[in-house]
């Protein structure tokens, strides 16, 4: 295959077959599910299959999240020292482990305490603490494995956008999938409220979660291709003229500033995504008082429009541009905040419009601000893993502590039950003024990153601006050198040629 090593076009690097690029966006799915799970009914069983109280169970989210943090930055600094064990790729080993203690822990969250099942609830804390705590280990391990592969196996712009934009939209389909299960089993019970023996359709819902996830990652170990793109990486790398690169060691980038506000961009975009999945579910049954069906049924429109919606990511934002792209993404979901404070019980069926809002909004934000980091890192893949680490723990910790803080906020607390009748406004409360908040803010970095070039660093632009000046150094020196007559520098001139043309030809 042919290499433009010359020019620096990378027109002649091979790109991803139909079956490699399937292969990669299913590569997350089973984490994916994961997380759809977590963040949608471990507080709902938390709540009313366990019967933790509030702050406790908003610990538990928080041991997780925090151990997730600190595990990302760690693992990815290790996922781009280590090669690769047993001569398997660097990335797909770590993506392997990760999968591994996913699915010996993931199962625990929704099994009852095995043992324990009368026992207070902070003994079934400590109980549940150490599953909590492998799952996330195995959970970031596989996350920052799977991002930082994108840059390592695509070397065009474009692609990765559709590949960032493919990834996403089979998170969004394991949304679907989860919820479309949920809605099976809860809607066998004609019941519209959470009893002791929902723990069942939990079970057998995390049951199918774990199988359905294993088959994907297989699918994706032996479909995606690493190591035999190394060597057009450290090509692309060594000739990218459009954007110049040096090595960036990771101490490197935390001397960027668009490193932070990159990172503050992805972490306010993932607060929006991930506080209102958590959410929804007691929004719907407290504040709207609907029917235990429909904390399947809403949140399953969300990510089907969300779905739908990063499978035109790619021409969007190659039309509009990543800024504007990411600006039309905040304008959606302020309008689905909005469109939720005038909701209550008497008009309450339009929440199916506000969540098209939100499943449309959210997944522009995820899509594009995962696209800024993917163009931030360029060609700098052997420290993608740690900027993708540094990314995620920015987004679990405040993940974490938003989710902490509502629950240790909740004003039923005082009253010693897990809710009560202020439940009705402190979920609408949640719902509408947090995510419109973070997306505020996450239109006050656009504004200051509207001037800058993302992925422009400023060692880079250090760099070059080093080699041009050497080059005017050079030019000067040579205009003050001696001129040759002209016969001579002639004569010269024709023996260069000959020499590069003719090499063996003799001297004439």
């Amino acid at each position: 295959m042919p290499i433009s090593g010359e020019t620096g076009s990378t027109n002649n690097l091979p790109h991803l077959k139909l079956h490699e690029r399937l292969a990669y966006s299913v590569g997350h799915f089973y984490n994916d599910l994961c997380a759809s799970m977590w963040f949608s009914y471990l507080l709902l069983y938390l709540h009313y299959i366990l019967k933790f109280r509030n702050t406790l169970a908003g610990y538990l989210l928080l041991l997780g999240q925090i151990v997730d943090a600190v595990a990302t930055p760690l693992l990815g600094l290790e996922s781009d020292r280590v090669s690769g064990f047993f001569r398997y790729g660097k990335r797909k080993s770590w993506h392997l482990i990760g999968t591994i203690l996913v699915t010996v822990s993931f199962p625990f969250l929704f099994l009852k305490c095995i043992g324990c099942e009368t026992a207070d609830d902070w003994a079934q804390f400590v109980y549940y603490a150490p599953f909590v705590a492998i799952f996330q280990i195995g959970w970031a391990s596989t996350q920052i494995a799977h991002l930082a592969l994108v840059n390592e196996i695509s070397f065009d712009e474009s692609e990765r956008v559709g590949l960032n934009a493919y990834r996403n939209a089979f998170t969004l389909l394991s949304s679907v999938v989860v919820y479309g299960i949920a809605w099976g089993l809860f809607g066998l019970d004609k019941s519209d409220e959470f009893r002791d023996s929902d723990a069942l359709q939990f079970m057998i819902l995390m049951f199918c979660v774990i199988g359905i996830g294993s088959i994907f990652s297989v699918f994706f170990h032996v479909a995606t291709p690493e190591s035999r793109f190394s060597e057009y990486a450290a090509l692309v790398k060594r000739n990218n003229i459009h954007s110049p690169t040096v090595d960036m060691k990771w101490n490197d980038w935390l001397k960027e500033w668009q490193f932070y506000l990159v990172a503050l961009a992805y972490m306010f975009s993932r607060l929006v995504a991930n506080v209102s999945q958590t959410y929804w579910p007691l929004y719907l049954k407290e504040t709207l008082r609907l029917g235990k069906v429909f904390v399947a049924i809403i949140p399953l429109i969300v990510f089907i429009t969300g779905f739908f919606t990063s499978l035109i990511m790619r021409r969007v934002n190659r039309l509009l541009g990543r800024k504007l792209t990411f600006a039309c993404g905040l304008i959606l979901t302020g309008a689905a905040c909005l469109w939720m404070w005038f909701l209550g019980e008497s008009n309450r069926m339009q929440v199916f419009g506000a969540a098209v809002f939100m499943g449309a909004g959210s997944s522009t934000l995820l899509v594009t601000s995962l696209s800024m980091v993917a163009d931030l890192i360029g060609a700098n893949t052997a420290t993608g893993a740690f900027v993708y680490g540094s990314m995620s723990l920015a987004d679990k910790l405040s993940s974490g502590t938003a989710l902490v803080l509502v629950q240790a906020l909740h004003p039923c607390n005082a009253v010693g039950t897990s809710c009560c009748s202020a439940c009705s406004w402190y979920y609408q409360h949640v719902m509408v003024f947090l995510p419109a908040g973070f997306s505020a803010v996450c239109f006050l970095f656009l504004l200051v990153m509207i001037p800058m070039n993302i992925g422009q660093l400023r060692k880079s632009l250090n760099a070059m601006s080093l080699i041009v000046a050497v080059d005017e150094t050079d030019v000067a020196s040579d205009q003050r050198a001696p001129l040759l007559s002209p016969r001579v520098s002639e004569g010269g001139s024709q023996l260069n040629i000959n020499a590069e043309v003719h090499p063996g030809a003799e001297d004439t």
